[in-house]
């Protein structure tokens, strides 16, 4: 039934559609492409309901590409929690490395689970996001420290020891700890004896 629908269709069944249409309506478009940006965009920046504009950043995720990747950059300062939540972890199934700056800065949102999203998508970009994980170490809230840290241990790159080793002495332990340990998996410290 959705594979038939028309655009007009399946935007107005991400409105108002139940969870299990919407999803289908969301593969549909992701299947359709770039011609369905332009009513997402309406529908994020224009619906008051903030479960509307999350279903459009859901869509957005598999459509992918630059014109999405502009928005979802946007809806990172969505009001709705949930709708910074979905933008993040879109850009992190995108793999938007333009997008790592933004996203770093999320790691100081005012939601714990935001700012652990936004890390959880800045590991899926992997490589390029290093440089902004790596500024947001110098961050005032420790919060935004840690969950640099940890992301950066679970990319594992090795660009991240010089800016990691300037926080071996953070006056946060968690962060300190975390530290030690994504220094470790990067292999610093180990010491190596031949057999």
């Amino acid at each position: 039934m959705v594979d038939q629908a028309t655009p007009h269709d399946l935007t107005k069944i991400l409105i108002s559609g139940s969870d299990e249409q919407r999803e289908a309506a969301v593969q549909e478009l992701g299947r359709l492409g770039d011609a369905f940006i332009e009513p997402l965009a309406a529908q994020l920046t224009g619906a008051q309901e903030a479960d509307a504009r999350w279903w459009a950043a859901r869509a957005l995720a598999e459509i992918g590409g630059e014109a999405a990747v502009g928005l979802l950059v946007q809806a990172l300062d969505d009001d709705e929690p949930d709708v910074r939540a979905c933008a993040a972890l879109a850009l992190g199934h995108i793999g938007a490395g333009s997008a790592a700056p933004a996203l770093a800065a999320k790691l100081a949102d005012d939601s714990a689970f935001v700012a652990g999203i936004a890390a959880d998508a800045l590991t899926m970009i992997g490589p390029p996001a290093v440089g902004a994980l790596a500024a947001s170490l110098q961050a005032s809230q420790a919060r935004a420290r840690l969950l640099a840290v940890r992301a950066l241990g679970r990319i594992g790159d090795e660009q991240a020891v010089e800016p990691l080793c300037r926080l071996l002495n953070d006056p946060s332990y968690l962060v300190r700890y975390h530290v030690e340990e994504a220094l470790e998996a990067l292999g610093v410290g180990m010491v190596y004896v031949a057999p």
